[in-house]
């Protein structure tokens, strides 16, 4: 009875492993890794009686019944990590920190079985030898981190070309040599500093900062300080005291040297007569009164107080007006165009105390009976995250609008400027903290209309950032300015809602109801999140961001720029729902923007344990520290069946 007793245990062990090996085809690399890399057993819930997938084992994330993350960071792990390579549907990778190395000197880390991996933190271990090879075949690979390490040999630019998703490489403290060789274009973040490279750094890596660079002897070229010059790159020949030899150069005759004096001296009085002659202009023009770049109509009434004017021609002013007092000094400021939007021009007017305002010249519009209601109820209307209506001039000929001059731009240019290598990123709660601010201020004006009056054409546009790093609405309820029969009213396609695109009817009446601005600030918060310009290359991107996270991974619709972030993959999926229900099909299934505003809020709060001090900060405080540490995601939030 013991030997079969003994027997069926023996049995029913071999048959769970096997349960096991068919559930988890992941098993024995992890557990051959387990045993050659963890001397101190920092791995003990790696047992070969569990699941890696039932969450017990320390560091593993499945999906699927396959092992997609492995974080294994500062463990004291040490040895070879090939059998890892064998985990084909890894995604992300941490070994940061610890003593791996690879098997021998003469052997390169062979990488090719990873074929899925996005995310690989090698850095801080004692890896060496040359580059690890098959990285080639890693096409969805995003960030490439082997820094800190004693890697040698060349940089295979080849290989690295052909990984076109490729935004992070950094390679510093190691011993690479060799010439830099083009890598892929699409990099935002590049680093080789502290090795042993030689030559003249390409052009498509110059745009990188001069840190990526540092402490290569005989590397030259922009950004660096050092000149790829004759005289850098060989040896000059020694003159002849030192040579021994014949100078057989042509011979600097005495004639000749004067002729080259006279020469510049002549050229050396030709730029004194120019510099004479600007000084001239600029004086005289400073003498003359400004020329202005804009004109008010010349039939612009005489002097106002706060209101004044009769008939077609009137001048208004509201709570908060500094710096003039009449149209009149509208009429003296310097000014300069800013734009031209639907409604009209912008400009920038600096009067003549310094003060600074933005003056928009409407085109086309309703007659005074019609505008006076929508513009007495904007102008009335403040709030933190509002850009205030100061004033409005109507006449028979125009009608100004005067607002607010906010000096940090628009969210537009903010998430796509300068977009590329130099680029300072938009940090996680930086965005955060605009898409609340955005919501509180809509919701400010939702709510604070009687009439339910609409924005009526919201874009990140015209979301602008004050000095403090607020979002304010502006262009509330231009759309009411315009005659029925504008054509000039034509919000971008891609922020329209569904029931405004279908229906000409509401188009040509201008009536635009408040559950339209709710699916525009949807598309908006969708493009905060995926860093897409909305309606680029014909890309309804509603569409596509529904149509991702329902076929592949959440994490696929995140912008590359928050791959830098740290753990605030909750964070940004949770956003990410709220801007799925604001852009909902049908009207009644989207929220209030009350509600949205909280929701966000929310968001942020949860948040909060994680940051510094509690609570969200300042924006300015996280554009310049946004980027120090790269995240430990691929694929977004724990979980990936909310939509």
């Amino acid at each position: 009875m013991l030997l079969l007793s003994s027997l069926f245990l023996i049995s029913l062990f071999s048959f769970v492993d096997f349960v096991f090996a068919i559930g988890c085809p992941d098993v024995h690399p992890l557990l051959e890794f387990k045993s050659s890399a963890d001397s101190a057993d920092f791995l003990s819930s790696w047992s070969e009686s569990t699941d890696p997938c039932s969450g017990s084992w320390v560091g593993v994330t499945c999906r699927n019944a396959r092992v997609t993350r492995l974080v294994l960071q500062g463990m004291n792990l040490t040895g070879s990590i090939q059998a890892l390579t064998r985990l084909d549907q890894l995604r992300l990778l941490s070994l940061q920190h610890n003593n791996l190395s690879t098997v021998s000197k003469a052997a390169a880390l062979d990488l090719s079985g990873l074929k899925n991996m996005k995310l690989l933190y090698l850095s801080f271990n004692r890896f060496s030898g040359n580059f690890p090879s098959g990285i080639s075949s890693l096409r969805r690979l995003r960030l490439l981190d082997l820094s800190h390490n004693r890697f040698s040999g060349y940089i295979p630019g080849e290989d690295l070309r052909q990984l076109p998703h490729l935004v992070t490489l950094l390679l510093e403290e190691n011993s690479f040599t060799g010439p830099l060789i083009n890598i892929p274009e699409a990099l935002s973040e590049f680093n080789v500093s502290d090795n042993n490279l030689v030559g003249e750094i390409p052009e498509s890596l110059s745009f990188f900062p001069v840190d990526s660079f540092l402490r290569n002897q005989n590397l030259c070229g922009k950004p660096l300080s050092v000149n790829c010059s004759k005289k850098s790159l060989r040896s000059d020949p020694l003159p002849l005291s030192l040579s021994g030899k014949e100078h057989r150069g042509p011979k600097l005759t005495r004639n000749l040297l004067l002729l080259i004096i006279l020469a510049d001296a002549l050229a050396l009085l030709m730029i004194l007569a120019l510099v004479f002659f600007c000084c001239y202009k600029w004086a005289k023009r400073a003498e003359d009164p400004p020329k202005k770049q804009w004109q008010l109509s010349s039939r612009t009434g005489g002097n106002r107080d706060r209101k004044r004017g009769g008939g077609e021609e009137e001048m208004v002013f509201f709570e908060g007006c500094e710096g003039f007092q009449r149209v009149e000094d509208l009429l003296r400021a310097s000014a300069e165009m800013l734009g031209k939007g639907i409604v009209g021009t912008t400009y920038k007017a600096v009067m003549d105390g310094g003060k600074v305002v933005v003056v928009k010249r409407v085109r086309e519009r309703r007659n005074r009976k019609e505008v006076w209601p929508s513009l007495r109820q904007v102008g009335r209307l403040r709030h933190d995250n509002v850009v205030a209506l100061r004033a409005f001039y109507y006449s028979k000929e125009e009608m100004l609008l005067v607002y607010d001059f906010l000096r940090n731009s628009s969210l537009h240019s903010l998430l796509h400027g300068n977009r590329g290598p130099g680029r300072t990123p938009l940090g996680w709660t930086t965005r955060l903290l605009l898409s609340a601010g955005a919501a509180k201020g809509l919701a400010f004006l939702h709510y604070s209309c009687q009439t339910k009056m609409a924005h009526g054409h919201l874009t990140s546009s015209n979301i602008l950032v004050d000095n403090n790093w607020n979002a304010c609405i502006s262009d509330f309820g231009l759309h009411l300015l315009l005659p029925p029969s504008s054509r000039s009213f034509s919000p971008s396609k891609a922020y329209k809602a569904p029931e405004l695109v279908a229906s000409s009817n509401n188009h040509h009446n201008n009536k635009v109801p408040q559950e339209c601005d709710v699916y525009s600030f949807g598309v908006i918060i969708l493009e905060i999140l995926t860093g897409k310009t909305p309606g680029d290359g014909d890309v309804d991107l509603v569409k596509w961001v529904r149509g991702t996270v329902r076929e592949e991974w959440t994490s696929e619709v995140f912008d590359l720029e928050l791959l830098r972030e740290r753990e605030m993959e909750e964070e940004m999926v949770g956003l990410l729902q709220v801007a799925l229900l604001c852009s909902a099909p049908e009207p009644k299934d989207r929220p209030k923007m009350g509600i949205v505003h909280k929701m966000i809020e929310e968001i942020g709060a949860r948040g909060s344990s994680g940051r510094r001090g509690g609570g969200l900060s300042s924006p300015a405080t996280y554009l310049s520290s946004s980027g120090s540490s790269p995240a430990l995601s691929d694929d977004g939030a724990p979980n990936r069946n909310l939509f």
